[in-house]
């Protein structure tokens, strides 16, 4: 054997992928050989990936023309270090936005070329699109809903925004879906839709590139909520990594940065009022 080549997806930390690489060479090639100044063709190929409950390492070694495939897994519970070493983003909020009228769901959206920022709002008739200036959030546009109005006794509307559309957004009501233009007071285009509801958000980290699913905590509508950050791969279910108490019950979790931060509408108990916050992750100190 002259080299291993040796691929961590991420599984582990670089630091604990690096003792395992160690460990698996020695065991191969002795002591006395440093894999480290090696060259030539690799005939050992490892791949360490990752599921809810183990690692999963499997090695490509090649002999010639054949070529040989083994598997082996380790319980992440038996992993004590990969536990210690994984540092958990902050959830930290930001309040752009308070009404006494009630709110569906809200889109924060940054823009760049000196262009405003806007702030989405979706009522039960009409969608506000407010944007920043220098004192404040000034409304720019109201588009009555007309047909597609929220009559229901339980009211649900969802925005969507995507950057290849910035001038568009789609609304989802129950049982249909409508485009909306953001520059112009044209009516909303709708078609039937079976969409289901929206059980949470993605949310990127900048601290070191994981992406992590954003969740409400699930209370009735009389109690407060908590923002709750779990594992992206598996967000149902498991207990929450780190958490955000809010004012009242969570309405709606939307994304209008590309997963940089979301939006969040809460009802605050308190005052009776509607607020929107942008949710954004920190590094932890």
């Amino acid at each position: 054997m002259i080299c291993v080549n040796w691929t961590n997806h991420e599984a582990v930390s670089e630091t604990r992928s690096q003792q395992l690489k160690s460990v698996f060479v020695e065991e191969l090639q002795g002591k006395q050989s440093d894999p480290a100044t090696a060259t030539g063709n690799c005939v050992v190929s490892v791949f360490l990936e990752r599921t809810p409950a183990k690692i999963v390492v499997t090695a490509d070694v090649e002999n010639g023309r054949d070529a040989r495939f083994f598997f082996a897994t380790i319980p992440r519970a038996g992993i004590p270090a990969e536990n210690v070493a994984t540092s958990v983003p902050r959830l930290e909020k930001e309040l752009l936005w308070q009404q006494t009228e009630r709110v569906l769901d809200a889109l924060f959206v940054r823009r760049g070329n000196g262009a405003s920022d806007r702030l989405i709002v979706l009522q039960k008739e009409v969608l506000v699109v407010y944007e920043k200036q220098a004192d404040g959030w000034k409304a720019a546009q109201a588009k009555p809903l007309g047909e597609a109005s929220v009559m229901q006794r339980a009211p649900r509307g969802e925005l969507s925004f995507s950057l290849d559309q910035p001038e568009r957004v789609k609304i989802v009501f129950a049982g249909k879906s409508c485009q909306a233009s953001l520059n112009d007071a044209s009516p909303l285009v709708c078609q039937q839709s079976t969409e289901p509801v929206r059980a949470g958000m993605l949310l990127a980290s900048a601290c070191d590139s994981r992406v992590w699913w954003l969740r409400a905590s699930g209370g009735d509508s009389t109690t407060p909520d908590k923002l709750e950050l779990v594992n992206s791969s598996v967000p149902q279910g498991q207990i929450a990594a780190t958490e955000l108490a809010m004012l009242g019950p969570i309405v709606s979790i939307s994304s209008g940065e590309a997963l940089r931060a979301d939006t969040a509408v809460v009802f605050n108990l308190a005052t009776g009022n509607y607020e929107i916050y942008r949710i954004a992750l920190a590094c932890s100190q």
